[in-house]
């Protein structure tokens, strides 16, 4: 490997991982608003978007135990957040849902931070966007593994 592209390695895999800090950093500034985690409040992010969202299915796309999902649910509906609903077709099972009742304020919060990307990728063209999409996806695709890897379970 030539030392120009050993030197661009490095320098890309510094950025990211300072992204990556920046990223949770940020996620924690939005939890503290409300209140939350920010493992809390990527689990209200599920549940805005997923309608049959049960703590099973938590528990296997967060890699949670059981009792760490059942907490966490007790505190979004403590906050408001999320409420418990049986399913009407198997009552055994209990959905979580979202209350929408703070739904403007992380609308705002999350419209600004949509602004600000936007303004970053703006200079990209098509094709550019394309390679970077491709480049993240196979990023995510590699975390997912190594997060399996390292906790023993399947992580989506």
């Amino acid at each position: 490997m030539s030392r120009h592209r050993s030197e661009a390695l490095r320098s890309l895999m510094d950025a990211m991982r300072e992204n990556a800090g920046r990223g949770l950093a940020l996620h924690q500034a939005i939890a503290d608003r409300f209140g939350l985690g920010p493992t809390d409040l990527k689990c209200l992010d599920l549940a805005r978007h997923e309608p049959e969202l049960t703590a099973g299915r938590l528990a296997e796309s967060t890699g949670l135990s059981t009792s760490a999902v059942t907490a966490l649910i007790d505190r979004l509906e403590r906050g408001g957040f999320v409420e418990r609903h049986r399913d009407p077709l198997d009552r055994r099972r209990v959905l979580i849902r979202s209350t929408g009742r703070h739904e403007a304020a992380l609308t705002e919060i999350f419209s600004r931070i949509e602004t600000e990307f936007l303004a970053v990728v703006d200079g990209y063209d098509d094709g550019q966007l394309e390679m970077l999409t491709e480049f993240v996806g196979r990023l995510n695709a590699r975390a997912r593994e190594v997060t399996t890897l390292l906790t023993g379970r399947p992580h989506q």
